[in-house]
């Protein structure tokens, strides 16, 4: 049992490790232009943070790139929506037996799938088209 505990908690380790990395690998690709930006800017990015106002630069370097793009029509004109999703898991049990002449059985099985269709949305960037400014920033849990 301490054997799983600690796999797990190495596991956990590296995935802390690995979005960490990737915030300050994004960041440090677009480090001139990182520099360019006001210490608010700035202090949302490294946080992961979007602001309205931010360019679609400021968004993939706080974000990462979008899950989905696509172009919405608003009141305003047609506007430019980032959506940034996330994978749902899907879990399957099932149970099932058998007799026969030679004995009986009993069998449990377990899967965990990825259907790319099951996704959750977890942000959505929708940028002005003529400014190409964020104009709204709608978050979901």
């Amino acid at each position: 049992m301490k054997i799983l505990s600690s796999v797990t908690l190495v596991a956990c380790l590296f995935a802390l490790l690995g979005c960490a990395t990737t915030q300050n690998k994004r960041i440090s690709q677009n480090e001139a232009l990182f520099n360019t930006y006001t210490p608010t800017e700035r202090k949302l990015i490294r946080m992961g943070e979007v602001a309205v106002g931010f360019d679609q630069d400021q968004v993939r370097m706080s974000l990462g790139d979008p899950s989905r793009e696509t172009t919405v029509d608003t009141a305003a004109g047609k506007a430019i929506v980032w959506e940034y999703r996330e994978l749902s898991p899907s879990l399957g049990l099932s149970v099932g037996g058998g007799i026969g002449t030679r004995g009986s059985g009993v069998g449990v099985g377990t899967g965990v799938g990825v259907s790319p269709n099951r996704t959750k949305l977890l942000k959505r960037i929708v940028f002005d088209r003529q400014t190409g400014e964020v104009s709204k920033v709608e978050s979901y849990k």
